[in-house]
């Protein structure tokens, strides 16, 4: 009975904390396409756009309407008319009262626009602006893309800093191994063995500082991915880069961005033609249909019934509102001039953006080889002070100064391989 409670137990945990391994950026994009809450906001912003165009559509249907009413009238209204007109004495007059004190009425009424230049723009408006919409969406996933893809490489980086580190406190521990030895028997200057000591805890401290750094990476990759209880796993190995060749870049008017401006003007622009045709006439088609009851329930059966309807044309045509439409054109115009300067604003900025990310990689492409030759030296002498540290013929400065520049050689390399795969996609990827 233990065994199956056991059982049951590593079966939900399993199901509550799942792990997600990602070994490549196509396979983080991938994941985060279906997941990421910025992602699938993204996705909305077309689906809402959508919608406005029918709304706007709407505007250019018939419209039927269906109303009732119940009135009661304490005093009914009368008129004078002359008695002559129902045969009675001339030059007299009578009252006439209009309708039943309790009135009913019941019908339907039909409205189609026929020419309305306004709402025709709008429509078209709305249509770039859902056209707009789209690229809106893909600029935004192409931004969160970017830094996704900066925030998973960083974190590489991390890992190997922190392998880096792990290497470190095994070299320095023997150094503390070989120093301690040495004090032991009263042949190293004790200033020299503390400075030891230190350095091993600084090393020490450092790697408590790499796992924070790593975890925190951790943290907001798995915010931004919206992992919740589940854990993630990188597989992928930097070191691996061949470092190709780059030629070219992606042409930067195929930016998403680039789509959306596009799309901005044109929608202001259509903004200016609405306002132009606000104070033009409009024609719509009309008709009614009422169905009327009338009582005065005091007196049974003296009810009376009876229908109209009426079809005809209707011109609306606005001569005056105020400083209304002039205001609007006004308006429209500089929102026009301000999306001329946020398409320019925004070519400049995503041709220059193409620009550094190409130049960024040739100059990480250009120092790699020195890099490496850098680190393979480096590497040779820490080999050759730790051997002559055991032999005792180098003493704690100099191997310090050795072992310095060997982390520093690493750090560097690594920071520029990083830096070489991320603008190498970066210049080559179709977000």
């Amino acid at each position: 009975m233990r065994f199956f409670y056991t059982l049951i137990l590593l079966t939900l945990s399993a199901v509550s904390f799942a792990q997600v391994d990602v070994h490549s950026p196509d396979a983080l994009l991938r994941y985060a396409d279906k997941q990421a809450p910025q992602v699938l906001q993204s996705k909305l912003i077309p689906e809402m756009a959508k919608q406005d165009v029918n709304i706007q559509a709407s505007g250019l249907y018939p419209r039927v309407n269906v109303f009732g009413a119940g009135d009661y009238y304490p005093i009914i209204a009368t008129q004078v008319i002359p008695a002559e007109v129902l045969g009675g004495a001339p030059g007299t007059y009578l009252k006439a009262q209009f309708g039943l004190p309790y009135v009913f009425a019941a019908g339907a009424e039909l409205t189609m626009p026929v020419v309305n230049l306004e709402k025709w723009t709008q429509l078209s408006k709305s249509r770039t602006i859902y056209n707009q919409s789209k690229w809106t969406g893909k600029a935004s996933l192409e931004s969160f893309h970017v830094q996704l893809i900066q925030a998973y490489y960083q974190t590489l980086v991390t890992k190997e800093v922190l392998s880096l580190n792990d290497e470190n406190v095994t070299t320095v521990a023997e150094l503390k191994r070989i120093m301690e030895e040495r004090y032991n028997n009263g042949v190293v200057n004790p200033a020299d063995y503390n400075r030891t000591t230190n350095l091993y805890m600084d090393v020490q401290s450092a790697g408590y500082n790499y796992k924070k750094q790593l975890q925190q990476s951790y943290n907001a990759l798995s915010a931004m991915l919206n992992l919740n209880n589940d854990s993630l796993m990188l597989s992928e190995n930097i070191i691996e880069f061949n470092w190709p060749l780059l030629q070219h870049v992606n042409d930067p008017t195929n930016r998403s961005a680039w789509k959306e401006a596009d799309y901005k003007l044109q929608a202001a622009e259509l903004s200016l033609s609405e306002s132009r045709k606000g104070g033009l006439p409009r024609l719509s088609l009309t008709g009614r249909y009422t169905y009327n009851m009338q009582s005065k329930f005091e007196v049974a059966g003296n009810n009376v019934e009876f229908n109209t309807a009426n079809v005809g044309m209707r011109v609306d045509f606005p001569l005056f509102q105020g400083n209304y439409y002039r205001s609007l054109q006004h308006k429209s115009k500089l929102q026009l001039e301000n999306a001329k300067l946020e398409q320019q604003r925004t070519q400049a900025t995503l041709t220059q953006q193409q620009s550094d990310w190409y130049a960024q990689y040739q100059a990480a492409f250009s120092k790699h080889n020195v890099l490496n030759e850098k680190v393979k030296n480096a590497s040779d002498n820490l080999r050759i002070a730790k051997l002559n540290l055991k032999e005792g013929v180098m003493e704690f400065d100099e191997f310090n100064n050795i072992f310095t520049e060997y982390n520093r050689a690493r750090m560097e390399n690594l920071q520029n391989l990083a830096d070489g795969i991320l603008y190498y996609l970066l210049s080559t990827q179709k977000f």
